[in-house]
């Protein structure tokens, strides 16, 4: 039975070709789309859970508490881990990684001269304990057990060794120092919050041999034991805090907690925190979800309605079949087998497809996809799945409606389709409405990329470039930036110990001097000419200069630290610029005189509101050099610059980052959606254009015999387009005004992760309306003038 539906429906399918190519590149775009999106997901929801147990492993992070203000940070003590190994039963193992690359690249020789690099991290002996990463060669026991010990990642032994069989018990130097290869390790993989080249052991880094509660600069992992109560375990860890921290923070009037959270909710988490990796907001994962389930919604819209628009051309073959005694669901059967069948071809072709385009598509996402997992159990299930349910949706509406015929008025070709019009004209309106709304989505997306790109930041960052460098370059860095002044390649340079599009260190005013208040403020390591290399606005005071005392230098001489604070640090005083000039302020374990106060600027992302930032000199925690270059031909001002770093240290490479670009990295996810809406968007404008196609040729073949009737009586073009049109530009209207709803929702629901954003704007809504009447006008004036070249006198003879 089955076999005759399907010859018979192959025999349909390929007599409509019009619905049938329209259908078919509908639903294939549609099931392209889901799964491509299917496998974003999948990925991002797959991270960490490769490890064995991975249920039991987790991360602490650490919060400090004062006068009701919080600070959660991703890294803890390095003690905290071997503490709890000793002395928490419910402990199985645990360990600490410390990621270098936050702080300093790190100078590699593998025998053939210094190589910098940027994914260096130390790890305890318990790390591949807790990560069952696998081992190509050493043993995960002994390889990160003893000072000096290197673990590499196969990629980075083939690039320095050739082959990584052989690079086991090689000798690299560190920063000068000699380290063992004592294993190889697979690579990290895509979905895994870690991505290092190298591993040392932290027993090579002094806090490894005498760990420390001070200070927080270590990620730490613990794995608890099979049935542990994580709540009793959490209770434990905090008499443990008590035990070795609760005196000491009483004295400084602090309070801390270590929370832990499930290493596979690292990547989804708390993206303020920080990792090892750059997260992703699981927002946008919902977001992404209810994208790919309206593609697949607006293909199978397309099908119901051009199947049930051609319901009464196949009015006699129902009656027919009817009056042989087929039954009901015989018919039902025969026309879902039809949609079925076209569903099953679109998969096949979407397959195809999505293994072209998915290297694009891992482009433009940002992460490397594969189809090897549509192709196991897992995968296969997927598409069996999409196609019954695709299938089956698409078909079941018209099979009823068609099934459901008397036989005596199809063969009369007397049965209403009222009820199916009434359905067609909401399933355009639905399909419009999705259209719009992922436009004004995009558009809303766009105006905040761009406002974000174009906001004055308060600082120059044009023709700023950052150089990193090391601490063992801070002795010369002084001579070097002289030498680089003097070659004419730049205007001002600073010595800082961050870019300012992300300042990360975390201090407290206490209570002292002239000041009552206590609240958490950033602090920014300097020297005297960060004013004039970002071109700061002094609003009262004077600058810092040569002779005023580097922080080190005031405490040493039990002076008071110069500082430069920002207008948020003094609001938070209850002093204006002028009165906060000369006060006194005790800013953690200096006391500072205020010399000047400076509109706030961003140092950080827009997500975050401007807070308290205070600017003093401390070169010694210096380590990336700030140069102000001038504009025209920045190739030729680099290579000046290079020509001096080489000078002082030929040792290391020139590296440089522009202020600008690194800015722009803040955003990466955000522009990512950004174009992943764009993409989607247009799909959807697409197969909603493609559906409208179907049934303006659809009406239009209905109503030939009219509008010929109309051109001999003296109707132009236009006025063909007006018939055929407004029945659809109705429903249009209908759909735009549920868009503009949506689009209202999405704005105040995506724009609230920001800080400082865009203001209102109606121009999203407009242009999105107006772009997609126009193709729509397009696609129906295309359509009717097909039928309006039509010679009246042959369609007027053969009706």
């Amino acid at each position: 039975m089955w076999k005759n539906y399907l010859k018979i429906s192959f025999r349909n399918l390929q007599k409509r070709k019009l619905y049938t190519g329209i259908n078919l590149i509908g639903l294939t775009v549609a099931i392209v789309s889901f799964l491509a999106i299917c496998l974003y997901i999948q990925h991002e929801w797959s991270y960490d859970k490769m490890y064995g147990d991975y249920e039991r492993i987790y991360k602490f992070n650490q919060e400090f508490v004062s006068e009701g203000e919080s600070q959660l940070v991703s890294s803890t003590p390095s003690s905290l881990i071997p503490t709890l190994i000793e002395e928490i039963s419910e402990v199985e193992t645990g360990t600490l990684v410390f990621d270098l690359s936050i702080f300093s690249s790190v100078l590699i020789d593998g025998g053939e001269g210094n190589q910098e690099e940027q994914s260096f991290a130390y790890a305890d002996e318990n790390f591949f304990n807790v990560f069952d990463f696998d081992l190509l060669s050493g043993n995960s026991s002994q390889v990160l057990s003893e000072p000096n010990l290197l673990v590499l990642t196969n990629e980075t032994a083939e690039r320095y060794f050739g082959d990584a069989a052989t690079a086991v018990g090689k000798i690299m130097k560190v920063e000068g120092n000699d380290f063992t290869v004592s294993g190889v390790m697979e690579d990290f993989p895509s979905n895994s919050h870690m991505e290092f080249d190298f591993l040392a052991s932290f027993k090579s880094h002094r806090h490894g041999k005498n760990p420390e509660w001070s200070p927080s600069n270590y990620y730490t992992y613990v794995k608890l034991k099979s049935g542990t109560d994580v709540g009793a375990f959490q209770a434990k860890v905090e008499e443990i805090k008590e035990k070795y921290l609760g005196k000491e923070l009483a004295e400084y009037g602090y309070r801390t907690f270590f929370h832990l959270q499930p290493v596979s909710e690292i990547h989804l988490g708390d993206q303020s925190l920080g990792s090892i990796k750059p997260g992703t907001d699981i927002r946008y994962l919902y977001i992404f979800g209810i994208v790919a389930l309206l593609l697949i919604a607006i293909g199978i819209i397309n099908y119901v309605n051009l199947a049930t628009a051609e319901a009464t051309e196949r009015n006699k073959e129902v009656g027919l079949r009817k009056a042989m005694g087929a039954g009901r669901g015989q018919l039902f059967g025969q026309f879902v087998s039809e949609s079925m069948l076209l569903t099953f071809a679109a998969t096949l072709l979407s397959i195809v497809c999505l293994y072209l385009i998915l290297p694009k598509f891992s482009t433009i996402s940002g992460v490397l996809l594969s189809t090897d997992s549509l192709m196991n159990f897992g995968g296969l299930g997927l598409m069996i799945g999409l196609i019954v349910i695709v299938g089956l949706l698409a078909g079941m509406y018209p099979a009823l409606i068609l099934s459901g015929m008397e036989p005596i008025k199809a063969l009369a070709n007397k049965t209403k389709m009222g009820g199916g019009a009434w359905v067609r004209k909401s399933l355009v309106v639905f399909q419009f409405f999705v259209s719009i709304g992922l436009l004004i989505a995009t558009f809303i997306v766009k105006n905040q990329l761009d406002y974000m790109q174009n906001v004055s930041l308060g600082y120059d960052r044009e023709q700023v470039v950052a150089l990193p460098y090391h601490y063992k370059m801070r002795n010369a860095v002084e001579t070097m930036k002289a030498e680089m002044l003097k070659s004419g390649a730049a205007y001002s340079i600073a010595l800082a110990g961050d870019m300012p599009v992300h300042i990360k260190a975390g201090y407290r005013i206490f209570p002292g001097g002239d000041n009552q208040r206590e609240f958490m403020i950033t602090g920014y390591s300097t020297d005297e000419d960060i004013v004039k290399t970002l071109n700061l606005a002094i609003l009262a005071g004077t600058d810092l200069n040569a002779n005023d005392f580097s922080r080190e230098e005031a405490n040493d001489n039990e002076d008071l630290v110069p500082i430069i604070l920002n207008e948020s640090a003094i609001r938070e005083m209850g002093w204006s610029p002028e009165e906060a000039i000369g006060k006194t302020v005790n800013f953690g374990y200096s006391d500072a005189r205020i010399k000047a106060v400076v509109g706030d600027f961003y140092f950080n992302s827009l997500h975050e509101n401007i807070g308290p930032l205070g600017i003093f000199k401390d070169q010694g925690n210096a380590n990336v050099l700030l140069v102000k270059i001038p504009a025209g031909n920045p190739a030729a001002t680099l290579a000046t610059l290079e020509e001096v770093w080489k000078k002082f240290v030929p040792e290391r490479p020139f590296n440089y980052k522009f202020i600008d670009q690194e800015y722009a990295q803040l955003y990466r996810s955000e522009e990512r959606v950004g174009v992943i809406f764009t993409l989607f968007s247009g799909i959807a404008i697409l197969i909603a254009c493609m559906g409208l196609f179907g049934l303006v040729s659809y009406v239009a073949l209905r109503r030939t015999r009219e509008i010929s009737i109309r051109k001999v009586l003296g109707a132009t073009q236009k006025d063909v387009i007006s018939v055929l049109a407004s029945d659809f530009f109705k429903l249009l209207s209908v759909a735009s005004v549920l868009a503009v709803g949506f689009g209202l929702w999405f704005s105040d629901t995506w724009l609230q992760s920001f800080a400082n954003r865009v203001s209102f704007s109606p121009w999203p809504y407009v242009l999105a309306i107006l772009l997609v009447l126009f193709l729509a006008g397009l696609t129906i004036s295309y359509r009717s003038w097909k039928v309006f070249r039509l010679n009246p006198s042959k369609t007027l003879k053969s009706d």
